[in-house]
């Protein structure tokens, strides 16, 4: 019972529980589900109003866009919450929790968890700093088994490049420190790199990803093994890496991990929308399928700047079966497109949101 999370339970799930026979056999076990169902409280119905959505939050975790394309849903709305910096780092968990890592780059990042109910981001803990900081060049964030880890990769100019990773003890607020990877590779100072790199978390692993180079972690072992890859592989855009149960989707391939397997997917051809021909790619997952949110973009020079105009939108879904991709033929609110060319270049993420809580935060 403690494991039950009857705060995402819908009436449909709380009957099929009801009537399975280990706990009708059980009197007392049959009293503490209809008490805690019945008891009048918030958490009951964030399950039950609560919907699967793509979200994109804004650098300052200030605002968030959520959609849900194929009901032709969009919500925008302000978050609350005292957020220091700008998010370097964000992971939604099994739990369907989110979480994001803020702050300033060299000074000291904080974790950051969104209450559903409340919509408020709400500090988590501080995550201590290392030394060679100022050779910090980027972060992520991955949950295994129930623990999120943090992943740093250091770029000291002059020396050889590495990833720091730590595991959360949220019981004690503590960061604890796991098997470093070291590179052959030469630093270059920090932030400057444009080499595509990105983590994730699959089949109970944690992969790193680099352009030209694959490893994976073992929590159970603390070990890291560097993975074989194709003679042909290569890795340009961080933003279309993700996973779904086994596999792990990177631009054009997939990769099994079960099986250590590879096999091309479809070609993604993007319409023509763009005057120029430039777009962005960012893949997500919903509803179990490969999706992809595609920015077209004209970048025109204003003076000696370029100011990034966004055409359109495209949202498409992979069907596997038909080896195709499919245009959701999404068509985003005007104000949507204005902002999104900007202020929000992080990571689509899928969650399911509260959503009395996003409308009343909108009618504030």
């Amino acid at each position: 019972l403690p494991h039950i999370r009857f705060n995402l339970l819908t009436l449909e799930d709380t009957t099929a529980i009801l009537e399975h026979p280990l706990v009708r056999e059980d009197p007392g076990s049959s009293q503490v589900i209809r008490n805690e169902v019945q008891r009048p409280t918030s958490k009951l119905r964030y399950g039950m109003d609560a919907q699967e959505m793509v979200l994109l939050i804004s650098h300052r975790a200030d605002e968030m866009f959520c959609m849900n394309p194929n009901k032709g849903q969009y919500i925008r709305c302000p978050v609350k919450g005292n957020v220091h910096g700008e998010i370097h780092a964000i992971t939604v968990t099994s739990n369907n929790d989110i979480y994001i890592l803020v702050g300033e780059y060299w000074t000291q990042l904080s974790l950051l968890m969104y209450n559903h109910l409340e919509n408020v981001w709400e500090q988590q803990s501080s995550l201590p700093k290392a030394d060679g900081d100022h050779h910090l060049d980027e972060n992520f964030i991955v949950e295994v088994g129930g623990h999120l880890y943090h992943l740093g990769f250091y770029s000291p100019e002059d020396l050889n490049e590495f990833l720091l990773m730590r595991k959360y003890d949220n019981r004690r607020d503590q960061w604890l420190e796991c098997s470093q990877l070291q590179f052959p590779t030469i630093g270059h100072g920090g932030l400057g790199s444009v080499e595509a790199r990105h983590a994730v978390s699959c089949g109970g692993q944690i992969y790193f990803i680099r352009e030209t180079e694959w490893h994976r972690y073992n929590p159970t072992d603390n070990q890291w093994y560097k993975i074989t890859l194709p003679n042909t592989y290569e890795c340009y855009n961080s933003y279309a890496i993700v996973a779904i149960e086994t596999e792990i989707f990177c631009d054009d391939v997939m990769y099994d991990t079960s099986s250590d397997t590879w096999c091309d997917l479809p070609e993604f051809t993007p319409s023509a929308i763009s005057t120029n021909g430039a777009f962005v790619c960012r893949c997500f997952v919903r509803e179990g399928q490969l999706h992809t949110l595609v920015h077209h973009r004209l970048d025109m020079r204003v003076g000696d700047h370029f100011a990034r105009r966004v055409q359109a939108f495209q949202i498409c879904v992979l069907d596997r079966s038909e080896g195709t991709w499919t245009d959701l033929k999404v068509t985003l609110p005007v104000d949507w497109k204005e902002n999104l060319s900007g202020d929000f270049d992080e990571f689509p993420c899928v969650a399911r949101m509260y959503l009395p809580s996003l409308t009343a935060s909108v009618a504030d």
